[in-house]
């Protein structure tokens, strides 16, 4: 991304930069350190960050890319075959080509599925988990699972370490984002918590308790950072002029409650959301109104 970025003379974001998997945690570092190398050498590089020790994706992920080329529908014939299944497990065992395999860069035990259609029971439940509930090897479990749900399912991967999350909040290159779709309360699954906690969690845990970075350099982290990156230049700031997009909360008791169990809470201490002047969101109820529009680059 550096080399395009620095070749083409364009703006780079690395988009939730982590060190996944223990093998890669002393990575971090070199991650960073090769940002402030690209700055020092005048390419326009940001990047961000979420505050927790886990991802989410497809499960199809946890897969060779070969086993997924031509689509789902050869995806579901490989799986089903003694022999081809044979080779993914091996594939599995032995990390061929660098591949990010389920039991090399996390545990079974570290995989989590988040949302699936036809078996809501093992929502929440780890890879290890289903595969003693089947009586099977995890391997085994999770190609017959993916079977069942026709190839889709979602899942959470514990696979980054706090210290490597500490290290990225507070650098100073590093913006706060939280790589979630919008979600309302209600909605099926287990989904990752960010959807609902990270930016609460990032001023309760890592600002309030923690002091990793002050307040004011956590709201930066999460407002005119990224305004600037993107060209927003009427965003991102309290100013005259500027837009009315405000979030008032109360610094002594903002925290994020949505966790991995019981994802599906809204935050404490957000008084009042407003976008674009009009208020959204007041004390917990949200208004019915749709002030949000678009934004382009100034």
């Amino acid at each position: 991304a550096l080399e395009i970025g620095e070749s083409a003379r364009i703006s780079v974001q690395i988009s939730h930069l982590k060190a996944s998997g223990r093998d890669n945690w002393h990575k971090m570092e070199l991650a960073l350190q090769m940002l402030e190398d690209g700055r020092e050498r005048g390419i326009a590089v940001d990047a961000d960050i979420y505050p927790y020790i886990a991802g989410s994706t497809t499960m199809t992920s946890l897969f060779p890319a070969w086993t997924l080329e031509g689509g789902m529908e050869p995806f579901l014939t490989r799986i089903a075959d003694a022999g081809t299944r044979q080779r993914i497990i091996d594939e599995v065992q032995g990390g061929q080509d660098g591949w990010s395999r389920a039991n090399g860069a996390v545990g079974w035990e570290d995989v989590v599925i988040s949302s699936c259609q036809n078996h809501k029971e093992f929502e929440g439940q780890t890879l290890a988990q289903i595969a003693a509930a089947m009586g099977k090897d995890p391997a085994h479990a999770m190609m017959d699972f993916m079977l069942a749900e026709e190839g889709r399912a979602s899942i959470i991967l514990f696979m980054m370490s706090e210290e490597n999350v500490v290290r990225g909040i507070r650098h100073p290159m590093l913006m706060i984002g939280s790589d979630s779709l919008a979600l309302a309360a209600g909605h099926g699954g287990k989904p990752h918590p960010r959807t609902y906690g990270t930016f609460p969690r990032v001023l309760g845990k890592y600002v309030r308790e923690e002091k990793i970075i002050t307040l004011e350099d956590g709201v930066r982290k999460m407002t005119s950072m990224a305004a600037a990156k993107l060209g927003l230049e009427d965003r991102g700031v309290l100013a005259e002029g500027r837009a009315a997009d405000v979030v008032v909360f109360d610094a002594a008791l903002v925290n994020d409650r949505a966790t991995f169990d019981a994802p599906h809470q809204y935050p404490d201490g957000i008084d009042y959301v407003m976008v674009n002047g009009q208020i959204v969101v007041e004390h917990g109820m949200q208004h019915e109104v749709l002030p949000g529009r678009m934004l382009k680059k100034s």
